[in-house]
């Protein structure tokens, strides 16, 4: 059943909300390749006002959430995103710092624009929003404690305080 279903995913040309699961898309990078994937995932339906990217926008949504599973598409999906697929992963890795700083680390350090998402790559933020993301990510990557990840916290701490210190 499940296979039925996931292929059922695979075909549509705007897929099922509630069928983009981290499964789905894993199994859609590696039939399709990342910039077949993104492309069918981020081809949204034009009556759509409420998306930008269609069914892309649930993975940013499941990136940003912090889920590992989501997480470790990003280097994956990387490669097939251009300029506004790829601001857009950005940010959602950005929104992930806080709730899952270990995990943030672990996926997408070795990405070339890891110090960009660590530098609040937010756009057009009010100060307020600005203030509440530093009082809750330095404080989540400070209480990174892994051995592993320590180069890459204080590459990410250095951008996020640069970032707090610009006006």
């Amino acid at each position: 059943m499940w296979l039925l279903s996931l292929s059922t995913v695979l075909i549509a040309p705007h897929f099922d909300t509630h069928g983009i699961t981290p499964e789905a898309v894993a199994s859609l990078v590696k039939e399709y390749g990342p910039k077949e994937a993104v492309h069918r995932l981020a081809d949204r339906d034009p009556a759509d006002t409420n998306s930008m990217f269609g069914d892309y926008d649930t993975v940013l949504e499941g990136v940003a959430s912090g889920d590992p599973r989501w997480l470790a598409l990003v280097s994956r999906l990387d490669p097939g995103t251009d300029a506004g697929t790829a601001e857009f992963l950005r940010i959602a890795v950005a929104e992930a710092l806080p709730k899952n700083p270990s995990g943030v680390l672990r996926f997408t350090s070795q990405l070339p624009w890891f110090r960009y998402a660590c530098g609040y790559p937010m756009i057009e933020p009010t100060k307020k929003a600005m203030r509440g993301y530093f009082a809750r990510t330095i404080p989540a990557l400070k209480a990174v404690r892994d051995p592993a990840l320590a180069r890459a916290k204080r590459i990410c701490l250095t951008e996020l305080i640069k970032a707090q210190r610009t006006p």
